[in-house]
């Protein structure tokens, strides 16, 4: 385990790299529990903050960051599980849309205090100022991101 005095000394973008691969870690192990795998957990995630669907699928590349083909395994495989089902929309056949599942309500709460949990660790010691202002940080980073122009999309 690395010293605090050495954390200190690394560049900010360093450490939030850092910080981004320890916590998808332990975010993959703590799903992982729940039978899905992050990538699926994240897909989960999105449609629940959706209402449950439709959701397109190139909503969904969208949002993850992904390829159109990463997608469709993704989906096809958490219909597979019986948490999604995907249907092409009624007016535009070429558009395929992706809605929860009552399995997927059944789980739920399960992945709902497995999140709670996980960022709960995240953020031990802070006080809720902090909190704030750490919020404040990485949406101004995130923001500093999106004027670079498109990223590309990764698997």
């Amino acid at each position: 385990m690395m010293k605090a005095q050495a954390l200190k000394k690394k560049h900010p973008v360093f450490l939030m790299k850092m910080v981004s691969d320890r916590a998808d870690a332990l975010f993959a192990q703590r799903v992982g529990t729940l039978g899905v795998t992050a990538p699926q957990c994240r897909v989960l995630m999105h449609l629940e903050s959706r209402g449950g669907g439709p959701v397109s699928q190139k909503e969904l590349e969208q949002y993850l960051g992904v390829s159109h083909t990463t997608v469709k395994g993704l989906l096809q495989r958490l219909e597979e599980k019986g948490y999604v089902r995907t249907a092409f929309d009624s007016a535009d056949g070429r558009v395929k849309h992706a809605y929860l599942t009552e399995g997927f309500c059944l789980m739920m709460e399960k992945a709902q205090q497995a999140m709670k949990d996980f960022e709960t660790t995240l953020v031990e010691g802070f006080s809720a100022d902090e909190l704030e202002q750490l919020r404040q940080f990485l949406e101004r980073i995130y923001h500093n991101t999106l004027t670079l122009g498109p990223a590309a999309p990764h698997n």
